[in-house]
């Protein structure tokens, strides 16, 4: 029995595995608790993962996806990963693989595999994501690649003189489009059964499985920026030097839907969030724009910036940079600044930024009459302070944005370097709610690998009661509105008689997130709004949000639904 207990204790010290949701020691208000855990396996994805309830049968954990796949991570270019990040400078690789002038492509990551490609060399690269090993290389793919691959469904898709689509296991070429004479700029869209590019002078759409083009457009339509497919439309921001509108155009045909004919040049790539485009221009700012019904509507344009970066989107905040070398968070919804990064002098933005695990990172870009030190900047979403920089020697900084995939960063500098930041991928498992008994809780969750369990960790925590009912009152007529609500909801309630009364808003996990009233409160009508935010003022996510009134021994509950 001393053996076996020896060798599993060597067997659980093989990996590390934390359980970050529920909280370990923490008492919650209520019996849906979601389920995060993070596990380093030495590099490798577990076999699985099970969480156990005071000792009941064990529950299989699926693993959360967190590839960052194209320019900004995903199809609407939000920038952001759910992946844990890293909280220091640790530098987990580093390959000799990028340029060293106008290095605009970003890396992007599947499946542990990172797929670049360096102009200078003329080269796209697949590499281990945990070593920065070469699995394999594509040469002679053209000298005008300045922009990400997008890799999905087992094809690596990368646009330079020619559209290349390439076999993402072994980098086999499938099929090219192009004949070497056209700039092909932005990274191809695959979207439904079409992939979509934009050349010089024209955009292009090509059946996803031969190549062969469906279509182009009839006029001339010329873009730098990256194109976003969303909702059978496809967004073109046009360069100043030729056509600076900004269209969407049907996927089906290429005819244009709609146009926005100011702006200037609109360097920036758009970003589609809760069915709002954010896009900015080199010449006047940040645009927020609702497109609907074959035409748009611009909720409001901020003034003052001159953006050549794409805006990260996460919650409320929008990030970005501009030319006058100034970083900025600013409320997605009032387009009020939240904060402000101030970079050095002959310092400014070009890269976009990427999101995750609370931490905004970028790097900088150095003017032609400033010296060849740049730096990356990891900085808190929340309050715009520095957590880690770190220094590079490039001759131009970053025209590379970051890519964040399993609590690793990477991204490409101009000197000459292909960076990983971080001490090893870290795999995050997550079920959204389980259902926990009232009283003391003991929650275990073990990773297995070939059968035996190679690492665990244990938690105790406390739930109060069951969980808070979704039913709206009636005898104190609680009520929010609207309801789902994206900035603040006006949350209402009548009181027969006065009495002390306690507002409280409650997380799924039934923590405390913010007290609205805790009062002596007089008979009638009573309102309070809710701007989504906790008692400190730090905003919080999305979801799922209970209110309870309490007055005159009387407990109400109803539910809010925030969307960011």
């Amino acid at each position: 029995m001393l053996i076996l207990s020896f060798l599993i204790s060597i067997t659980l010290a093989i990996t590390d595995l934390a359980i970050t949701e529920p909280v370990d020691g923490e008492t919650y208000y209520g019996d849906w608790l979601p389920l995060r855990a993070i596990v380093e396996n030495e590099n490798e994805v577990p076999d699985s993962v099970h969480y156990s309830l005071n000792g009941q049968t064990a529950v299989l954990i699926p693993r959360l996806n967190t590839d960052w796949y194209t320019y900004m991570a995903n199809d609407c270019r939000t920038g952001y990963s759910e992946s844990p990040a890293p909280y220091d400078n640790a530098i987990l690789w580093t390959a000799p693989i990028s340029g060293t002038y106008h290095e605009f492509v970003s890396p992007v990551v599947v499946d542990g595999r990172v797929y670049f490609a360096s102009e200078e060399d003329e080269i796209a690269y697949c590499l281990d994501a945990a070593t920065g090993a070469e699995i394999w290389r594509f040469e002679n793919i053209g000298d005008s690649i300045d922009d990400a691959l997008h890799v999905v469904d087992g094809k690596a898709y990368l646009a330079s003189d020619s559209i290349w689509c390439l076999d993402a296991i072994t980098g086999g070429k499938i099929w090219s489009f192009g004949d070497t004479s056209c700039y092909f700029s932005g990274p191809p869209v695959p979207y439904l059964e079409y992939v979509f590019a934009s050349g010089e002078l024209f955009v292009y759409c090509m059946d996803g499985l031969s190549g062969e083009e469906v279509w182009q457009t009839e006029d001339t339509l010329s873009t730098v920026s990256s194109l976003t497919a969303w909702n059978d439309m496809l967004f073109v921001p046009g360069s100043a030097w030729l056509d600076p509108h900004f269209y969407a155009l049907d996927i089906e045909t290429g005819e244009v839907v709609w146009e926005i004919e100011n702006g200037g040049h609109w360097d920036s790539s758009p970003v589609v969030v809760d069915s709002t485009i954010y896009i900015g221009t080199h010449s006047q700012g940040l645009f927020a724009i609702d497109p609907f019904d074959g035409s748009y509507v611009v909720l409001w344009e901020s003034e003052g910036v001159k953006i050549e970066s794409t805006p990260a989107v996460h919650g409320e905040m929008i990030y970005f940079g501009d030319r006058n070398g100034v970083f900025y968070a600013l409320n997605r919804f009032t387009c009020q600044v939240e904060w402000e990064f101030n970079l050095p002098i002959d310092v400014f933005l070009h890269a976009s930024a990427g999101i995750a695990d609370g931490l905004v990172f970028w790097g900088d870009c150095v003017s032609m009459s400033g010296d060849s030190t740049a730096l990356i900047h990891a900085v808190d979403c929340q309050t715009g302070t520095e957590v880690w920089n770190y220094t590079t020697e490039g001759t131009r900084g970053f025209y590379s944005s970051p890519a964040i995939v399993d609590g690793v960063m990477y991204i490409a500098a101009t000197d000459g370097n292909l960076y990983a930041f971080g001490t090893g991928l870290k795999y995050t498992y997550r079920e959204d709610y389980f259902y926990a008994d009232i009283g003391s809780n003991e929650l275990i969750v073990t990773s297995f690998d070939e059968g035996a369990a190679v690492a665990a960790d244990t938690i105790n925590f406390t739930v109060t009661q069951t969980g808070i009912t979704l039913e709206p009152s009636s005898r104190l007529a609680l009520s929010a509105n609207p309801n789902p609500f994206y900035s603040a909801a006006l949350i209402s309630f009548e009181l027969s008689e006065p009495g002390w009364t306690s507002i409280t808003v409650y997380d799924l996990s039934g923590r405390i997130v913010n007290t609205l009233e805790n009062s002596e409160l007089g008979t009638g009508q009573h309102s309070i709004v809710w701007e989504g935010k906790r008692e400190n003022g730090e905003i919080v996510s999305a979801g799922l949000y209970f209110c309870r009134i309490q007055s005159d021994g009387i407990s109400e509950t109803t539910g809010l639904c925030l969307l960011r």
